[in-house]
């Protein structure tokens, strides 16, 4: 109700004659204050019942009277009768994946945030029901067939213009939307690609932000696929040193790391097959793992912690000739990218990533890693069937800076936005304070106290003072050494 109203507000004073004259854009941006109403609803997640609407917008901002795209957002309202007035923004990750989803987590990490502030959850262009874009590739063969062909067949299933689905873009339809809401300052909440949102958001509207929460984080000066071979190299070291300190680890695995070597080397010479029964789907398969599916299947998994207590078990199995444990990790892993959309993800990666380097270079970065650049090649591939558009801005690739209170979180087992990273983003924010949580693998805002600091932090808007030592008791789990799950 009280978004109908404000929305309403808006709209009298316009037909009132109380702003000025209206440019064509700014009379697009009107049209559309006025079409979103926001209804009861509820999404997967929570429990209690919230607030949803959808709003047409330029598709490109610089026709706004051509094509236009659905944006949809879900405003979960806060739990004192009185909110504060300046609500948590979410900025899902992925990049793809879509904030509308994230009811669980909201329920996990934002729960004392809520007590005192609404939360927004807008699905951006291209994810969940703002014309989400799933890439559907079925099962595991599907997966490993040419990948160029695959983006193509996607591509093929929309009839958009996908080279708008831009960062650029999504950061205008959230601040459209943060002006149709009726809030002035946001707190802003950025998860893995999603720090990214945070960061341009920062950049083009600053007097809209009152903090910023990052988690995880991918630095705009930084290239994900230049920082991500040396990231799961640092991961991979961790592991193989706390496998060296478990007796039980270092007895049973005691050649882990140079397995893991011996297992990417085999699967660059071709020399990596499985013939058996898919342990997820019960299907035959009969199938040639390439390199970067060896690689993905290490280094996925240790995205959570949870998942690495089973790796040096899982190595060992397929160093043995065993796979099965090996395609069942990689599969149970592939949860986060079943929430992707992938055609999203694709328009974001291609034009603002995978074009900015290039094959040489993400060669050069992946030596002295086990993964190599398989990454990169991954996602080249699939770039080659997409259409994308490269930032024009010239700030797009410029640190992320500024003086407004800032909370950067790491988890120290991250396989892909380590700890150097949110040090490195540090730099840029004089009133900012970087907390590494230990034995805590990609994001950390749901684990152990961490949802109280959250809250403390939007309240006092003062970093330094958190006292973060009710998380020291957090450690890797014990690693696993056989099947039936012993630690001993």
């Amino acid at each position: 109700m009280k978004i109908i109203t404000r929305v309403t507000t808006a709209g009298v004073l316009l037909a009132a004659g109380a702003f000025p004259a209206l440019s064509q854009e700014n009379a697009s941006i009107a049209k559309a204050q006025a079409e979103l109403e926001m209804a009861p609803c509820f999404i997967a997640g929570l429990k209690e019942r919230i607030s949803c609407g959808t709003v047409e917008l330029p598709l490109d901002y610089a026709n706004p009277d051509g094509t236009r795209v659905p944006v949809h957002v879900a405003l979960v309202p806060a739990v004192a009768a009185t909110p504060e007035a300046d609500p948590l923004l979410i900025f899902a990750g992925g990049p793809g994946q879509a904030a509308g989803d994230y009811g669980g987590f909201v329920n996990l990490a934002f729960y004392e945030i809520q007590k005192k502030r609404d939360i927004i959850l807008i699905d951006q262009r291209g994810t969940g029901r703002s014309y989400g874009m799933k890439c559907e590739y079925g099962d595991l063969e599907d997966a490993l067939l040419d990948r160029k062909l695959l983006a193509e067949m996607c591509r093929a299933n929309y009839g958009i213009d996908v080279r708008h689905f831009t960062l650029e873009n999504v950061i205008r339809d959230t601040d459209e939307i943060r002006q149709m809401l009726g809030y002035d300052t946001l707190n802003l909440w950025g998860g893995s690609y999603g720090t990214k949102s945070v960061s341009l958001y920062l950049k083009r509207y600053p007097e809209h932000v009152r903090s910023i929460i990052v988690d995880g984080v991918l630095p705009p000066d930084q290239s994900l696929f230049l920082s991500a071979p040396s990231s799961a190299e640092r991961a991979l070291t961790k592991l193989v040193a706390d496998c060296n300190a478990q007796a039980s680890c270092a007895a049973a695995f005691p050649d882990f790391k140079n397995q893991v070597d011996d297992l990417v080397e085999r699967a660059v010479q071709g020399d990596m097959a499985f013939k058996g029964i898919d342990p997820v789907s019960g299907k035959f398969l009969d199938i040639e793992l390439d390199f970067e599916i060896v690689v993905e299947s290490i280094r996925s998994v240790m995205y959570g912690a949870d998942g690495t207590t089973l790796l040096p078990y899982v190595v060992n199995e397929a160093h043995s000739g065993n796979l099965a444990p090996m395609l069942a990790s990689l599969l149970g892993s592939s949860a986060i990218a079943d929430s992707m959309y992938m055609g999203a993800t694709f328009s974001l990666l291609c034009g603002e990533d995978v074009a900015s380097i290039n094959a040489d270079a993400a060669a050069m970065a992946g030596e002295g890693s086990f993964a190599r650049d398989s990454y990169f090649r991954i996602w080249q591939q699939s770039c080659e069937g997409w259409d994308y558009m490269r930032p024009t801005t010239t700030d797009f690739f410029s640190p992320a800076a500024g003086d407004v209170p800032a909370l950067i979180l790491s988890g120290d087992l991250d396989p892909v936005t380590p700890p150097p990273l949110g040090e490195h983003w540090l730099k840029g924010f004089p009133n900012g304070r970087h907390i590494i949580v230990e034995g805590t693998g990609h994001n950390t805002s749901h684990v152990g106290c961490m949802p109280q600091l959250l809250a403390e932090f939007v309240d006092t808007l003062d970093a330094k003072a958190l006292d973060s030592s009710c998380l020291d008791y957090l450690e890797r789990l014990p690693l696993v050494v056989s099947a039936n799950g012993n630690i001993e």
